[in-house]
This record gives C-alpha cells, structure tokens and sequence, in this order.
C-alpha cells in the first residue's frame, strides 16, 4: 500500500456524514413548517366559524321584529368561549329600504369580520405570524 492513499476513505466518511447531516435538518425544517401551516389552517376553520356565527347572530337580530334593524349591531364587537375564546367578530350593517310593487322592502347587508387578535381587523402592522382572520357577507330583506 502507497502512503499517499492513506486517510482517503476517512475524508469520504467525513463528506458523507457532512451530506447526511445537511439533508437531516433540511427534514427537519420541513416537518416544522408543514406543522405551522396545519395550525394556521386550523385556525382559519375557526375564524370561518366564528364569523359565521356572527353572521347569524347579526341575521337574528335585524329580522327579529321590534328589534331596530342594523342600529343594534352595527360596529358590534363579540367575544366567543369555550372552543371560540380566542376568537372575536366584528359586525358592520347597512340598510336600504326599496319599493317592490306593493310592498316596502328594507334590505340588510351585514358583515362579519372574524380573527385571533385584541380588534378585527388588526391594528398591528404587520399583524403577527399566527394572526388569521376570516370575513363573510350576507344580504337579507325584510318586508
């Protein structure tokens, strides 16, 4: 044996080591991001959720007769607990009232804007990483 090629096949483990640490934590990288995203998407089920809920809790009130149409919930902020309790809404409504032959029809939009933060929408710019918000819109009327 040469002295020259002493010591090669320790320089391959040492590069295949090297290689095999790099791809470990590129794996690692990875797993942790697909975890992040599969939280911040189960968070958006939930502002989706707890807007909905206040899309209907909105729809009640302004149909509901004697209650006063969109005064009551406009610029309504609610709060949720138990699997909603970090979670609040945020309610704007407007009204318009439209002759239709005969009848006097008052039209409702309202809006419900859901997120994970102290307002809906934020206030922080940028909002922070796990910051999700969720907005749904209905049209209503009432004779």
């Amino acid at each position: 044996m040469c002295r020259s090629e002493r010591g090669f096949a320790m320089a391959i483990v040492v590069a295949l080591l090297a290689i095999l640490a790099v791809f470990g934590a590129a794996m690692v990288m990875v797993s942790t991001t697909q975890q992040a995203g599969s939280a911040l998407d189960m968070q958006g089920v939930r502002a989706y959720y707890a807007a909905r809920g206040g899309l209907e809790w909105g729809m009640y009130h302004v149909l509901r007769s004697g209650f006063g149409g969109c005064g009551g919930i406009d610029a309504k902020s609610v709060a949720y607990g138990a699997n909603l309790a970090d979670f609040r809404v945020t309610l704007a409504c407007t009204s318009s009232t439209h002759e239709e032959a005969d009848a006097t029809l008052t039209v409702f939009s309202i809006v419900a804007t859901a997120c994970n933060d102290s307002a809906c929408p934020t206030a922080s710019t940028p909002p922070p990483a796990s910051y999700v918000e969720r907005q749904l819109r209905v049209t209503v009327a009432s004779p």
